[in-house]
C-alpha cells in the first residue's frame, strides 16, 4: 500500500510560507482528499481492474450503443473478463509475447478496450492510433513500433491495404462494427438501410439481401476476422502474467505544436492516475454511467475515460460515432452521470436545441469534464448556466495536463478553485513555475514555464532518448531522493490561493519588439483568442486562432483567423467591435493588425484547434484546408 507519509496533508507543510509554490504546496492545505479503497498500484492494469471488480462480476461494465435509436448491448464484468481471456489466448496462438507491440486502429469499439487489457496480460503493448489515420500515418506507426500484427476496423480496409502488403504485416485482424450488435438490431438496421436504398436506387429486397450477404474477401490469408481470431483463443493454455513496472501502452502526443511523439506509459502510472482522481471525485460511485465520446487512442481517453471508470465500477456507454447533432438523446436514453470530453463536446451540448425542446433533465450528472484544450471563460460561464438550467448541481470541470504526465495533472474540483484558472494540482502531483531563461523557480503571480512532477509520469518517448532527456529535469531533495520534473513548454502562474492560471503554449507566445523604444513585450496568442471570442460569445464567434506574422515596425505582430456563425452583411462592424475590446485590455502592439474571416477553423484528430495548420496556411506552406471569406486590415490609427 502507499506510504502513510503521503496521507499527511498539512503536517509536512511549512508553518510559514516560503514564497516558493513547489515548497509551500498550499493547495494541499485545503485539500479534501477522500478515503478510497483501491488496490495497490503496483499491479498490471488488467490485474488492477480485476481486483477492483472481482466481487461485483455481474455489474455492467460496458454498454455498446452503435446507433442511438436502437437498443444497446450490455456486457458485465464477468463477460468482459472472459472476452479478455479469450483474446489473450488468441494472441498467444499468433505468437505474441512480452514486449511485443500490436498496433490498434479502431473507433470506440468494445474490441478496442478488450484488446488493450488482453495484450497487457501478456506483457505486450497496445499501440493506439487514430481510427481515421491516413495511409502515411498507418505506415509510420507500424514501422516505428515494428508491429507484426495490426488490428483495424474493416471499414477502413481500402485506406491501408497497400501499406499492409508493402510492409508484409504478418496478421491483420479485421473488426466489424456489428460484432456485438444483437440479431434483432442487425435486422432492423439492415431493413432501415434497405428502405433508404429502395427510395434512392429502386433496389429490390432480393438484390439487397444478396449484396449484404456476400462474404468479405481480402487479398491474402494474412487477414483474419475478429470472430475467427477469437476462435483461436478457445484453448486452455496458461496465460503469462505481466509485471507492474512494464510499459502498458504506446500512445502519441496530439501534435498540436509539432510532430507527434510516441509516449510510453507504465502500468503503475495508469493505476496512480485512477487513485488520484478517485480521491478528488468521491461523488462518483459504482453503477454510474459515463458516455465515451472519444475513441480510446489518446492517453487521456484510454487512462481517464476507460481505465479509471472500469476500476471504479462505472458503466461505460461505448459509442463508435457520437451523433453530436443529437447528443441530448444519449443523456435521455442512458441517464448519463459522467462525461469526460474536450471543449467541442461542451460546445455541441450548448448548440443542441434538443436539450431545450425535450426539457432534458441533467440532474444525474456528477462529473463533466472539458479537457484537452483551452475553454474560453465566456463559454465556460455559458456551459455552467446551461447545466444549472437543466438541474445539474455541478459545474464543468476544466483541467490541465499532458500525455507525458499521465494526462491529467491539474483540475478544478470544488469551490476552492478560482474561476479563470485550471484549478489545483492533484494531491501527489507537484508543480513549479520556472523562469525560462534562468531555470530558477519564481514566486506567486509570476509567469513562467510550467514544470510538473508526480507518480503518473511516462516512462519516456518511444525510440527518442534525446527528446526524453530534453523533457526531463532531475533534481534531488535534502534526503537525496531523486525528483524528476517534466518541462511542459507551457506558460502559466500560480495564484496566492494555489491555483494554476494557464496562459498559453510557450510556442504560442509572440514576442513584440517596439523598435522605437527598444522594449520587448510578450503576448499569449491563446489569451487574445479568449478576448476575441468572449467579446461576442460563442453564439456569434464560435472559434478563432491568432497567429504570429512578420512586421516591419515590431518584428512580429498578430493576425486573427475568425469564424462568424452567421455571415454578416458587413464584417467591418465586427472588426470595429473586436478592436474596441482589444483597446480596453491589450497594449497597442499586442492587438491583431488584420482579421481573416473563414468558414471554419481546422482541427487536429484529437479535436483541438490545429494551430500549426493555420500558421502554415498564413505562411503559404499550406494552400488548402481553410476557406477565406474576407480579410480586413486594421487602420494604424486604431492600433
Amino acid at each position: 500500500m502507499r506510504d502513510d507519509k503521503k496521507l499527511e496533508l498539512v503536517a509536512d507543510l511549512p508553518n510559514k510560507l516560503t514564497g516558493i509554490p513547489s515548497k509551500d504546496r498550499i493547495w494541499l492545505k485545503r485539500s479534501k482528499r477522500a478515503s478510497v479503497k483501491l488496490p495497490d498500484s503496483h499491479l498490471s492494469v488488467y490485474d488492477y481492474i480485476y481486483e477492483c471488480n472481482k466481487n461485483n462480476l455481474d455489474d455492467v461494465a460496458l454498454e455498446y450503443d452503435p446507433l442511438i435509436d436502437y437498443s444497446s448491448t450490455k456486457i458485465t464484468y464477468r463477460k468482459l473478463f472472459k472476452m479478455i481471456e479469450t483474446t489473450t489466448k488468441a494472441y498467444m496462438e499468433l505468437g505474441v509475447k512480452k514486449g511485443d507491440i500490436v498496433t490498434v486502429c479502431l473507433p470506440s469499439f468494445v474490441e478496442n478496450i478488450v484488446n488493450f487489457y488482453a495484450l497487457n496480460r501478456l506483457g505486450a503493448i497496445a499501440n493506439q492510433i487514430h481510427p481515421l489515420a491516413s495511409k502515411d500515418e498507418v505506415k509510420f506507426y507500424l514501422e516505428e513500433a515494428e508491429s507484426k500484427i495490426f488490428v483495424s476496423y474493416d471499414g477502413n480496409f481500402d485506406n491501408f491495404k497497400d501499406v499492409i502488403e508493402e510492409l508484409n504485416i504478418e496478421n491483420v485482424i479485421m473488426v466489424d462494427a456489428t460484432n456485438l450488435v444483437s440479431t434483432k438490431n442487425k435486422v432492423m438496421i439492415l431493413y432501415d438501410k434497405y428502405k433508404k436504398l429502395r427510395k434512392e436506387k429502386n433496389i429490390s429486397l432480393m438484390s439487397f439481401v444478396k449484396e449484404v450477404s456476400k462474404t468479405k474477401t481480402y487479398p491474402s490469408s494474412r487477414y483474419i476476422s475478429f470472430k475467427d481470431f477469437m476462435n483461436l483463443g478457445k484453448h486452455n493454455k496458461e496465460i503469462i502474467v505481466n509485471t507492474f513496472n512494464d510499459a502498458c501502452s504506446l500512445t502519441h502526443t496530439s501534435g498540436t505544436t509539432g510532430k507527434s511523439k510516441g509516449v510510453l506509459s507504465s502500468n503503475y502510472g495508469f493505476n496512480e492516475m485512477v487513485r488520484q482522481i478517485a480521491e478528488e471525485t468521491p461523488v462518483l460511485e459504482r453503477g454510474d454511467k459515463e458516455l465515451l465520446v472519444l475513441p480510446p487512442y489518446p492517453l487521456y481517453v484510454l487512462c481517464n475515460n476507460v481505465h479509471m471508470c472500469l476500476a471504479r465500477g462505472i458503466n461505460i456507454v461505448v459509442v463508435p460515432k457520437v451523433d453530436y447533432q443529437n447528443i441530448h438523446k444519449y443523456f435521455m436514453k442512458h441517464k448519463i452521470t459522467a462525461v469526460q470530453g474536450i471543449p467541442s463536446t461542451v460546445m455541441s451540448m450548448l448548440n443542441d436545441k434538443g436539450f431545450k425542446e425535450n426539457n432534458v433533465d441533467l440532474s444525474a450528472i456528477k462529473f463533466i469534464v472539458a479537457g484537452g484544450g483551452a475553454l474560453a471563460s465566456e463559454t465556460l460561464k455559458k456551459a455552467n448556466n446551461f447545466l444549472h438550467k437543466h438541474n445539474c448541481k455541478y459545474n464543468v470541470t476544466v483541467g490541465y495536463g499532458m500525455s507525458e504526465m499521465g494526462s491529467c495533472a491539474v483540475c478544478t474540483f470544488d469551490e476552492n478553485d478560482e474561476f479563470g484558472t485550471v484549478g489545483r494540482p492533484l494531491n501527489d502531483t507537484n508543480i513549479k513555475i520556472v523562469n525560462p531563461e534562468t531555470k530558477e523557480e519564481v514566486g506567486y503571480n509570476t509567469a513562467g514555464e510550467i514544470w510538473l512532477s508526480g507518480p503518473c509520469r511516462m516512462i519516456g518517448y518511444y525510440k527518442n532518448e534525446e527528446a526524453t532527456d530534453k523533457l526531463f529535469v532531475k533534481e534531488y531533495d535534502k534526503e537525496g531522493n531523486e525528483i524528476v520534473w517534466v518541462r511542459t513548454g507551457d506558460i502559466g502562474m500560480i495564484t496566492p490561493t494555489g491555483n494554476l492560471k494557464y496562459i498559453g503554449r510557450d510556442k504560442r507566445i509572440t514576442m513584440i519588439v517596439d523598435i522605437k523604444t527598444n522594449t520587448v513585450s510578450k503576448v499569449s496568442n491563446d489569451y487574445v483568442e479568449d478576448i476575441l471570442i468572449g467579446n461576442y460569445g460563442t453564439a456569434v464567434i464560435p472559434n478563432c486562432v491568432v497567429v504570429s506574422v512578420p512586421n516591419e515596425e515590431t518584428l512580429n505582430a498578430l493576425k486573427a483567423y475568425v469564424v462568424v456563425k452567421d455571415s454578416p452583411a458587413d464584417y467591418s462592424e465586427i472588426v470595429t467591435e473586436m478592436n474596441k475590446k482589444c483597446e480596453e485590455i491589450l497594449r497597442d502592439n499586442s492587438r491583431p493588425i488584420e482579421y481573416v474571416f473563414v468558414d471554419k477553423i481546422p482541427e487536429t484528430k484529437a479535436g483541438k484547434k490545429d494551430f500549426v495548420l493555420v500558421q502554415e496556411f498564413e505562411e503559404g506552406k499550406k494552400k488548402d484546408g481553410i476557406k477565406v471569406k474576407t480579410r480586413i486590415k486594421v487602420k494604424k490609427d486604431n492600433l
